[in-house]
């Protein structure tokens, strides 16, 4: 190929390249980071896109790409786990128009900066409309060939998505970010990216949450099942590596805090079959060998060299293929970077041991004939669970639950209340801690009825789920006390906390005086015994609460003395004007 012209030459040297971390959804740990160009308006172009359109107008769009590459890798390599991680590099889907397009360029480069082919990501954006299908299909058959992995990115906004989608077959699937952007209070946008999710999984797939921006859409996009994410919330481009991180603190917080992570986890982990992986490289020997060491295996996971799971082999398509007519010849003749194995790879559901069961077996079930899912943890490879297993852990967490949970309310008691705590305390991570007591209950029921009082249990533990949403864990003691908690990754998070605490409290008193006669809400109190039998007044129902913030430093070491705190503080927020106390520590 060609040299460059000695102009783009110094475009080259003018641009330079931002990294911005692909971090896994449930470990904070950086699966990979992607290239962004910087510097196009110094050359005077009014966009990146605008600057590729110049190429491809020159007819040089493919030599400067490769030159790029190698300034991209180049740079790359200069992270200090670069080797741990994946590059994700833009790829303009007309590439293959260009006359000087060839082959084995990108395969060289990775062989001189020792890469293996996996380490990198081609990402094909919707923007550029597919007009050539047959030369897209091309174009996708080549890089396939040369054995690298294939993301799509912008899904969802483009003219050519499933057109797309359709002639890729990808590895993986970025939502764009429209489709994020206050996807929290935009049911519409959580329905449409479920079913993005549910679509990946079907074509087997991992699916990439794309610019978030805010805690609360990161949390709805670990809800629906997202695999990684992306975004200002994780961090923001940057063209100096010693900003990148091998693992984003606030995201395992976050994630490590998430009230049904233990339970489900726990349940999970001492029925995960840890089944012998193969390497996507190691020979269809290996594979074979796997088989005959264990006489009852029906399947063999296969994972890339960072131990990221692809999919599996099963026995019986093995067979099929080992004993047909043409069988030994298909096996030997490999003459491309794609591997061997990779060719009889089955994919299917890949799952993270952290999430929920409902998600694993809702995502499970949208495949018709996979035997079961492969577990992860911070995107490497753990086990595999099969359908029955599946089955097993549900009736068992649904056993726990019922045995555990509230029969008024519905929400969590003690056991899972303490479980949480104490899994919060293990982590030294900051976290927020709120205890509720209601204030006159006890001559409320005595003066209304049993009845009624189980109708204001039941209103603040609806109000408790309507304001603090699915963003928080909440839990009910037992009687009127009730309990909340979050992790806390800044300062922010807390006083949102706080001030959500305090708008349940102001919005109980409004609602609770539904339940009461005329007579007393005029009077605000009522006439009724007291503990002694002595005939008095007393106020109107409130909620008293104690938000406790226990930094890694604070001098609150056990859920015990937790638990004293609330004890002692709740007198306090009793005689508060606005029955709201705030430990700090």
């Amino acid at each position: 190929m060609e040299p460059l012209n000695p102009l783009y030459q110094r475009y080259l040297t003018i641009l330079d390249i931002a990294f911005q971390p692909i971090v896994d959804i449930h470990s904070g740990d950086t699966f990979g980071v992607e290239a962004l160009l910087r510097g196009t308006e110094l050359l005077g172009f009014g966009s990146i896109s605008a600057f590729f359109d110049h190429l491809f107008e020159k007819n040089i769009l493919y030599s400067f790409d490769l030159a790029l590459r190698k300034k991209v890798i180049e740079k790359f390599c200069l992270i200090d786990f670069h080797q741990k991680i994946k590059l994700f590099y833009n790829l303009d889907n007309r590439l293959i128009q260009m006359g000087d397009f060839s082959g084995g360029n990108t395969s060289r480069l990775l062989k001189h900066y020792n890469l293996d082919h996996k380490s990198i990501i081609f990402e094909l954006s919707e923007h550029n409309e597919i007009i050539d299908i047959e030369q897209f299909a091309n174009l996708m058959k080549h890089y396939r060939h040369e054995g690298f992995c294939i993301a799509i990115d912008d899904f969802g906004i483009g003219q050519s998505g499933y057109k797309m989608l359709y002639h890729t077959t990808p590895n993986l699937i970025k939502i764009d970010r429209f489709f994020i952007d206050n996807i929290d209070t935009d049911p519409k946008k959580k329905l449409l990216a479920r079913q993005m999710v549910q679509l990946s999984t079907l074509i087997g797939c991992r699916i990439i949450a794309e610019g978030v921006e805010r805690e609360e859409e990161f949390l709805l996009c670990k809800e629906i099942g997202c695999h990684l994410v992306q975004g200002y919330f994780i961090q923001h481009p940057s063209c100096t590596i010693e900003n990148l991180y091998p693992k984003y603190t606030h995201i395992f917080t976050l994630s490590s805090m998430e009230k049904r992570l233990s339970g489900d986890q726990n349940i999970l982990r001492k029925r995960l079959e840890v089944l012998q992986a193969v390497s996507v490289n190691d020979t269809m020997e290996a594979l074979l060998i796997a088989f005959n060491k264990d006489h009852e295996l029906s399947l063999v996971p296969i994972i890339d060299n960072q131990g990221i799971p692809l999919g599996i082999i099963h026995e019986h398509r093995l067979k099929a293929i080992i004993y047909s007519p043409f069988g030994q010849s298909l096996i030997k003749n490999n003459s491309s970077n794609f591997s061997l194995l990779e060719t009889y790879i089955e994919t299917i559901p890949i799952v993270d041991i952290t999430m929920p069961l409902e998600t694993i077996v809702e995502l499970f079930s949208l495949h018709d004939h996979a035997p079961g899912v492969l577990v992860v943890e911070s995107s490497k490879y753990i086990g595999y669970i099969s359908a029955r297993i599946m089955i097993e852990a549900v009736h068992e967490r649904n056993l726990i639950r019922a045995r555990d949970q509230n029969p008024l309310s519905r929400l969590p008691g003690n056991f899972m209340i303490n479980e949480y705590i104490a899994n919060a305390f293990d982590s030294q991570h900051s976290g927020a801690f709120c205890y509720f007591d209601f204030d006159h209950f006890k001559p409320y029921n005595d003066h209304y009825g049993f009845r009624n009082g189980d109708r204001i249990i039941i209103l603040f533990a609806e109000l408790m789920q309507k304001v603090l949403l699915n963003n928080y864990f909440i839990g009910h003691i037992g009687g009127d006390d009730f309990f909340a908690a979050t992790a806390i990754p800044n300062e922010t998070k807390f006083e949102e906390f706080s001030l959500l605490v305090q708008k349940l409290i102001q919005q109980f008193a409004q609602e609770v005086l539904e339940f009461y006669s005329v007579e007393d809400r005029h009077r605000e109190s009522i006439i009724a015994e007291d503990r002694d039998g002595v005939v008095r007044e007393f106020k109107l129902l409130r909620v008293s609460a104690v938000l406790v913030y226990k930094t890694p430093k604070s001098s609150i070491r056990s859920p015990e003395h937790l638990q004293k705190v609330f004890a002692l503080e709740k007198k306090n927020a009793k005689k508060a004007p606005n029955n709201f106390c705030v430990i700090i520590d």
